[in-house]
């Protein structure tokens, strides 16, 4: 008797969650091609950054597209409260994740939780290309740094 009052509580909760409307706060769906992206130049290549605005469950947003050229980075590895995918897409480089290098090609993916060091450099004869999602959930606090002591950027 105790199991069925227990299911049957639960399956009232989820019945009154269902009567619960909640807005869609996304944009609306779309596809962009890279011709219609205003793109960002710097020394070291150029950025594409696809989608920057909030969807219904993540903030804050990143989908991108990055051109590195042979031999720069766009930045030394850094960390962030942030998760990160990085895929890439086109060349060859190298991944630093927590202080260590590792071959990267094309298809390799990297993700990076929160506070981890990561980055990526083109190698000396080859341009590379990577997608990045980076994003955090909207309804969860951000992982507590457990050293804010160190960087934001590691020193290499």
């Amino acid at each position: 008797m105790k199991h069925f009052i227990l299911l049957s509580s639960a399956l009232g909760m989820v019945a009154c969650a269902a009567d619960t409307d909640v807005p869609n706060t996304s944009e609306e769906s779309q596809i962009i091609a890279q011709a219609d992206v205003a793109a960002e130049q710097a020394d070291w290549g150029t950025f594409f950054p696809y989608f920057t605005a909030d969807t219904h469950a993540l903030s804050p947003v990143l989908v991108g597209v990055a051109e590195i050229k042979a031999g720069k980075q766009i930045h030394p590895p850094h960390r962030h409260a942030d998760e990160e995918y990085m895929m890439i897409t086109r060349g060859q480089g190298i991944w630093t994740l927590n202080g260590q290098d590792s071959p990267a090609q094309q298809g390799d993916v990297l993700f990076a939780r929160s506070w981890d060091y990561h980055g990526i450099k083109a190698a000396n004869g080859s341009p590379l290309e990577f997608v990045v999602f980076k994003y955090s959930a909207r309804d969860r606090a951000m992982p507590t740094d457990p050293d804010p002591s160190l960087p934001e950027e590691a020193n290499n």
